[in-house]
């Protein structure tokens, strides 16, 4: 009778996971996982979500093709809209991609940020007017608008030499982890930006010659922490400091 052992289960194991891998399909992906799957920018109402594979609610999915997804959601309301795996009305591991408006919220249980058993997997933004998505270049979850920036968020500011707050959280995405931004001012010794919950780490410029001043770069977020900035210029400065927001990089 051969004696079945500890070592001839695990090499067992091992070799069965090793044909699944040989095979093209992945066992026992941990919860919470994405790999690659990422949003890009197709046309003005198009989005591709990248070849990759993850977990979504449970439930393993994979994306051996590019899939070009026609946006459902987008208004002439300036906002983001969310690109979903429809948990429901996926036949996995196919999934369904759907988008929305309505914003996900973190899950500790499942890892991942969700809409009801619905997994995040990106997010793109409408200016006003418009009803199409801002042309934007994707760099994995780092999202960079081509022309330039999306939203200004302070226009005229009048430095005081001390912090000053900007509510700006609606122009940020709610599972952002950082955002980009630019900061200039037509007269000044300084501009200094950074984020309400992180003070130390600031995209600061000092003064050019001809007496003008800006700066850009990206500073991170808190998960669930305030999405607001504070900008700060020196109380001698002109009252024309600007900050503009340029990207955002969000997990999923």
């Amino acid at each position: 009778m051969r004696k079945i052992t500890i070592l001839s289960i695990i090499v067992t194991v091992c070799f069965i996971a090793a044909q699944g891998v040989f095979a093209g399909t992945y066992v026992g992906v941990p919860k919470g996982t994405i790999c690659q799957a990422y949003v890009d920018y197709n046309d003005s109402n198009t989005v591709t979500i990248t070849a990759g594979y993850g977990e979504c609610n449970g439930n393993y999915w994979e994306i051996t093709t590019p899939i070009n997804h026609g946006m459902t959601s987008l208004t002439t309301s300036e906002d983001f809209h969310y690109i979903y795996i429809d948990d429901a009305n996926s036949d996995y591991s196919q999934p369904t991609i759907i988008d929305s408006n309505t914003e996900p919220a973190w899950s500790d249980s499942k890892l991942g940020w969700y809409n009801g058993d619905d997994r995040c997997v990106g997010v793109v933004w409408t200016a006003a007017g418009s009803a199409t998505i801002m042309h934007f270049s994707a760099n994995s979850q780092m999202i960079f608008i081509v022309d330039g920036w999306y939203k200004q968020v302070l226009s005229n500011g009048n430095p005081n030499g001390a912090d000053q707050l900007v509510t700006c959280a609606a122009y940020i995405p709610v599972n952002a982890i950082s955002i980009g931004v630019i900061a200039a001012n037509d007269s000044a010794t300084q501009v200094e930006v950074a984020t309400e919950d992180c003070l130390t780490a600031r995209v600061t410029e000092y003064t050019y010659s001809s007496g003008y001043a800006n700066a850009r770069g990206w500073l991170m977020l808190k998960r669930n922490g305030s999405r607001n900035l504070v900008f700060k210029g020196a109380n001698s400065d002109g009252n024309t400091f600007r900050i503009y927001l340029m990207g955002y990089q969000t997990e999923r």
